[in-house]
C-alpha cells in the first residue's frame, strides 16, 4: 500500500487535520488524572512504576524534554500515535478488498468514538499498545507464513514493548498460540528460530521484572487486585461497567463492534480470523474482570480500536438499511466529538455548578497557586491531599514551587515511593475540593486545625469546584 498515491488523499487529509487540530487544542486543556500521573513518570524516572509499566513514563520523557514539561510537550506522542494508528487501521481495512472508501469509513468510525478522541491526545499505557497490537498481528501473519527470522526478531521486539506497555499485553500469547494451533503450525512451537524471539521480549521487559524484585513484587500484587479485586460477583459492578464502554465508545458504534467480532471470527481472512483471537481473548478477560470490579471504560478499548473498524467494514457490505444507520452513527459521534473539542477549546458551554465537562482537567494551576500563598517556610510547611486523584495534578501543578506535596492517606501505592522524606512534624496546607473532602479533625493528628479561606474555581459564571484549604499545625499521622 502506497499511501503517498492518489487514492488515499482524502484519508491522509483527514488524519493529518485532525492531528493538527488535536496539536492545537493540547495546549489550552489542562492535565487530567491519569495524564499527569504519567508526566510524574517521567519526571521521576525509574525501571518500573507501582501501577504500569514504565515505558509510558520514558516516552513522556523523551517527549517532554523535547517540547518541555508543559500541556503542549505531554500530549504530542499521544497525538502521533492517534496518527500512526489510523494508518494501521486504514491499512487492515485496505488489505481486506483494496477499497479506499471502505478503509476511510472504517478510519472516521474509530474517531466518531467518543474515547478514541480523548485517548488519542492523552499519553495512557493502552495509547502505546494501540500502536503495537497491529503490527504484531501482522507480524504473526508474516511468521506463518514463512517462518522468517527476521519476523520472529521483531515479534519478539513488539511483544517485549507491549510488556513494557501494560502488564495486560500478557494476553496477546493467547490468541498468537490459538493461532497456530488452529492453522496447525505445531512445528512453529518448537522452531530454534523462537528462541531469540523470547530471549529478546524477557531482555526488554527485565526493567519491570528488576523492579518488582526490589520491591517485593508490588506491582504485580497490585494489579491482580486491581483487576479482580472482590472475592464475589458484583453485578451492579458488571452492568456499570457494560453502561461505560456503551456511552464511551458511541452508544450506536457500540454493538458495531461485536458484529465485527463474530463476522472476523468466521472469516477466511487470515489477518481479521487473528485479530478475532485478539478480539475474544480480551474482551472475554475484561468481562470477567468486570463481574467482580467496575472496569474502567479504557480498559477494554483495545477491543474497541479494533472491532469498531472491522465492524463498520462489514456493515458495509450489509444491506442499505444497516448502511443508512452506520452512517448515523458516524455522523453523530463525529457531530458530539466536534463538539467536545470545541468546548475543550473555547469553553463556551454554560453547565450547572459542579456539572462542568472541565472539573477534573481545569482550576489546578490556581488551586496550587492559592496553596503556596499560605507558605512562609518551605522546611516546616509544605501541602496535603488526602485522595490519591488529586495528588497527580497537585504534584504536578506545582513543579514550579519550592514547596512540597504530600498524599495523605492510608492507601499503598505510587506515592508511597515518591515521598522520600515523611510530612510528620510539618505544617501541612490540606487542600479540600467539593468532589474529595475531608474532616481534617477526625481524619489527621493535628495540634490545631486552621481554616482559610474557601474560593471558587468558576468558568462562564459557574462554579467548576469548591475549595477549602485548611492547616493542620504539626501533623502527627493518621487517626
Amino acid at each position: 500500500m502506497n499511501l503517498l498515491s492518489k487514492e488515499h488523499s482524502l484519508f491522509l487529509t483527514f488524519i493529518s487535520f485532525v492531528a493538527i487540530v488535536r496539536l492545537l487544542l493540547a495546549p489550552f486543556v489542562g492535565l487530567g488524572v491519569d495524564e499527569a500521573h504519567y508526566v510524574l513518570y517521567a519526571l521521576n524516572l525509574d525501571l518500573s512504576y507501582f501501577d504500569h509499566p514504565p515505558l509510558v513514563g520514558w516516552v513522556q520523557y523523551v517527549f517532554t524534554s523535547v517540547f518541555s514539561t508543559n500541556e503542549f510537550g505531554s500530549r504530542v506522542a499521544a497525538i502521533l500515535i492517534g496518527f500512526v494508528t489510523s494508518v494501521f487501521i486504514y491499512k487492515l481495512i485496505y488489505d481486506i478488498n483494496k477499497k479506499s472508501d471502505e478503509a476511510f469509513i472504517a478510519v472516521l468510525a474509530l474517531h466518531a468514538s467518543f474515547l478514541f478522541n480523548a485517548l488519542f491526545i492523552m499519553l495512557m499505557p493502552d495509547t502505546l499498545l494501540f500502536l503495537l497490537t497491529l503490527p504484531i498481528i501482522f507480524t504473526v501473519i508474516k511468521i506463518e507464513k514463512n517462518n522468517s527470522f527476521g519476523m520472529w526478531i521483531l515479534l519478539g521486539i513488539l511483544l517485549g514493548l507491549a510488556g513494557l506497555s501494560k502488564y495486560t499485553a500478557v494476553l496477546f500469547i493467547i490468541p498468537i498460540i490459538l493461532y497456530f494451533i488452529i492453522k496447525k503450525r505445531y512445528e512453529l512451537f518448537y522452531t530454534p528460530k523462537i528462541i531469540p524471539a523470547i530471549s529478546i521480549a524477557l531482555i526488554i521487559i527485565s526493567p519491570v521484572i528488576l523492579w518488582n524484585i526490589q520491591n517485593n513484587w508490588a506491582s504485580f500484587s497490585y494489579q491482580s487486585e486491581h483487576v479482580v479485586g472482590e472475592n464475589g460477583i458484583n453485578w451492579s459492578a458488571f452492568f456499570s461497567s457494560i453502561a461505560a464502554q456503551i456511552g464511551a465508545y458511541n452508544p450506536f458504534l457500540f454493538p458495531l463492534a461485536f458484529y465485527g467480532l463474530y463476522k472476523a471470527l468466521r472469516s477466511k481472512n487470515a489477518t481479521l480470523f487473528l485479530t478475532a483471537l485478539f478480539g475474544l481473548v480480551l474482551i472475554l478477560f475484561f468481562t470477567y474482570a468486570s463481574l467482580y470490579k467496575t472496569a474502567l471504560p479504557h480498559w477494554s478499548a483495545l477491543f474497541y480500536m479494533l472491532f469498531i473498524p472491522i465492524g463498520t467494514y462489514y456493515t458495509l457490505q450489509a444491506s442499505n438499511k444497516m448502511i443508512k444507520y452506520l452512517k448515523f452513527a458516524i455522523a453523530f459521534g463525529l457531530l458530539l466529538s466536534v463538539i467536545a473539542y470545541a468546548e475543550l477549546g473555547f469553553k463556551f458551554i454554560p453547565l450547572p455548578d459542579y456539572k462542568s465537562l472541565h472539573r477534573d482537567i481545569y482550576g489546578w494551576d490556581e488551586i496550587m497557586k492559592k496553596a503556596n500563598e499560605q507558605i512562609n517556610n518551605t522546611s516546616t510547611q509544605a501541602i496535603a491531599i488526602t485522595n490519591w486523584t488529586l495528588a497527580s495534578r497537585a504534584i504536578y501543578y506545582n513543579r514550579d514551587y519550592n514547596s512540597s506535596v504530600y498524599l495523605i492517606d492510608d492507601r499503598n501505592d505510587q506515592f508511597d515511593i515518591w515521598q522520600k522524606q515523611s510530612p510528620v512534624g510539618k505544617d501541612l496546607v490540606v487542600i479540600n475540593t467539593h468532589f474529595f473532602t475531608k474532616d481534617i479533625v477526625k481524619y489527621m493528628k493535628c495540634d490545631e486545625v486552621i481554616p482559610h479561606a474557601e474560593f471558587d474555581i468558576m468558568l462562564n459564571k459557574n462554579k467548576v469546584n469548591s475549595v477549602q484549604l485548611l492547616t493542620c499545625k504539626n501533623y502527627q499521622g493518621l487517626k
